[in-house]
Order: C-alpha cells, then sequence, then structure tokens
C-alpha cells in the first residue's frame, strides 16, 4: 500500500486535531485530524454521509464539536458561529449556495461589508468598481448590477467564491463546488482554484468523485463511517485505492451492461414548450420518444428545464406548446392528450 505521504515543513494554516461530533444513535465524526497548508488544496474525500460535511460545519461554526481542537496559524482558537469563522477568515461555499435571488450581485457580495461615502450613503460606484476588478483579477467579467436570481447556475457559484475572497478569506472551504455544474464550468472553475491555490489560498475541496479529486488536489484525505482512513498524494494513489478507501472494500468500477431490446414508443413528445413560474420559457421545443424495455435519460444541470419537462408530462404543469402521444403496448390505439 503506499505510504501516507510525510508532513510538510511550512508552518498549517488550519489543523483540526481529534475533532468528534456526536449526534444521537450516530457519531458523525470520530477523532479526526486534518491539516491545511498555504498554497494548497486539500480534497476531502468519501462517500455520501461519510461525515465531510460536519466536518466542516464544525471548521465554519456551525456545529460545535464534543471533542478536539481547531489551530489557525498554531494558535487554538475557538469557532462559535460562522461570524467568527469569517472574522478569522475562513469562508464556506455551500452545496447549497446561501445567495438572494432578489438581490443584485453587488448586494449579495457586499452584504455586511457595505463601503459607505459617509455614515449613512452607501459608496455604490465604488463597490461596483471593486467587484469587477476582482472578478476581472480571477479571468470573469461579472456585472455588479445583475440579480443574481437571474444568473446561471456556475455564475451564482461565482459570486459564492467572489464573496468569499471580498471578505478576505484565506481557508476557502468548497462543500461538493461540482454537483451543480457543466463539465466546461468544471473546469473553469478548476482553473480558479489553481489560481487561489497558487496566490496562497488553502482551500478545502470536498467531494465523493474520484477523478475529480485526482485532478485538482494536492492531498487527499479519506473520510468512512466518521473516521480518517488514510491521506494520499494524487501521484501516488488511483481511482481503485480511494474507492476501496472510501467503502472499505475492493471496488469493481467498470459495469457490466446487459443488451437492451427496446421495441416500440410508448411516449412520443414533439416540440414541447413550457414555462417556468416567473413566466420564462424554459423548455423550447423539445421532442422525444420513449421506448418499451428502455431507460431514457434526461441530463443537465439543476434549473435548465428539467423541473418543467417532467411537470408537463404528469400533468402537474401546464405547456404553453407541442403535444404528446402514450402509447399502450398492447395493440389497442393510441390515444392523444394535447395541450394548449
Amino acid at each position: 500500500m503506499t505510504p501516507e505521504p510525510a508532513a510538510p515543513s511550512s508552518p498549517a494554516l488550519l489543523e483540526m486535531r481529534g475533532i468528534t461530533k456526536r449526534y444521537p444513535g450516530v457519531v458523525a465524526n470520530d477523532q479526526i485530524s486534518l491539516d491545511l497548508r498555504p498554497g494548497e488544496i486539500h480534497a476531502l474525500l468519501g462517500e455520501n454521509g461519510a461525515g465531510k460535511t460536519t466536518l466542516m460545519n464544525v471548521l465554519y461554526g456551525l456545529a460545535t464539536p464534543d471533542e478536539g481542537q481547531i489551530l489557525l496559524d498554531g494558535q487554538a482558537v475557538e469557532i462559535a458561529s460562522p461570524h467568527d469563522a469569517i472574522e478569522r477568515g475562513i469562508s464556506m461555499v455551500h452545496q447549497h449556495f446561501m445567495l438572494i435571488p432578489v438581490l443584485t450581485v453587488a448586494d449579495n457580495i457586499l452584504l455586511g461589508e457595505e463601503p459607505m461615502r459617509n455614515a449613512v450613503v452607501l459608496d455604490r460606484k465604488r463597490a461596483a468598481t471593486a467587484i469587477r476588478d476582482l472578478g476581472s483579477s480571477l479571468g470573469w467579467e461579472i456585472d455588479p448590477d445583475r440579480e443574481v436570481g437571474q444568473l446561471s447556475v456556475g455564475w451564482q457559484q461565482r459570486v459564492e467564491i467572489l464573496k468569499a475572497i471580498y471578505r478576505r478569506a484565506k481557508i476557502l472551504v468548497l462543500d461538493e463546488p461540482t454537483a451543480v455544474l457543466t463539465p466546461q464550468e468544471t473546469r473553469e472553475i478548476f482553473d480558479v482554484l489553481r489560481r487561489l491555490r497558487d496566490q496562497g489560498y488553502g482551500i478545502v475541496f470536498i467531494s465523493h468523485k474520484l477523478y475529480e479529486v485526482l485532478d485538482i488536489a494536492d492531498r487527499i484525505t479519506v473520510i468512512r463511517r466518521g473516521k480518517v482512513v488514510g491521506t494520499r498524494r494524487p501521484a501516488e494513489t488511483n481511482e481503485d485505492e480511494l474507492a476501496e478507501m472510501m467503502v472499505g472494500r475492493e471496488v469493481q468500477l467498470t459495469v457490466a451492461r446487459g443488451q437492451s431490446n427496446p421495441s416500440g414508443a410508448m411516449l412520443e413528445v414533439r416540440d414541447l414548450v413550457v414555462r417556468d413560474d416567473r413566466g420564462r420559457e424554459v423548455v423550447h421545443g423539445v421532442t422525444f420518444d420513449v421506448r418499451a424495455g428502455e431507460i431514457l435519460g434526461i441530463a443537465g444541470v439543476a434549473g435548465n428545464g428539467q423541473e418543467e419537462l417532467v411537470g408537463a408530462l404528469t400533468g402537474l404543469r401546464r405547456a404553453q406548446g407541442g403535444w404528446r402521444v402514450p402509447t399502450s403496448p398492447a395493440p389497442a390505439p393510441a390515444v392523444s392528450t394535447g395541450w394548449g
């Protein structure tokens, strides 16, 4: 087995020593120790429910540990709330974003940190300039006056990262940051994380995707059932070993698929048009068939019309155009249920 990496000589930005967090009937974190160095991306890898997010909630002040100690720059600290964490240079981008959709990009980033012209007037011009400059430093052209609710999921995540950097974070925790991103958006976020790492930020990257942590991380710590089972460097491990560490047994990463023999169409959808709750067209003339003996996958990042599509198919939402024909597998004639 590949030996665990030796501890680096540079001082740690963050050390978590013997963190234990119990809930009724379960030990979510069991004597977990972790450290983070300046200019490092440290991936926290594990199955859903392994205890990764709980550990970071302890760091961010959202949960109080039953045992253990947190050190920042070698000094023991107590973090009682997210406000404490932010004051100490720790910021967390949650899997479900903590943004206010009806506010602008600038309002979300500046909330609580507003630059003032005097005691009562917000200096919006200076705020907008600061946000544009910060975005440009990361390769983003961002409109500070755009409502967050009008942005794609990928851009909302960028706003979360900008908010963390604007608040002078030196430790950035990303909880499953790619769960809602397209492959292209994931590559763009990885480029930004590498740029931040090169600027000296310490980044904790929480994931359960093996190929992603091997791509982005400098070190990988694996958690299983609330315990650390090992730390590896990407160059010294592979997906097979990491998967075995995650689940505690050898894992077959390839799946043998049986032969598919689909027959006639059971559902036909033609030129379907659907609007969301705000009246925006989110399904634009979609056409597809579903055949008997077939699993049809509909892929896309959350917020791209899947929910509205399913609602229209099941009768929970009225479509603005198009039609469907559900077809019985028996020889009976098809029944048309048009939408209008």
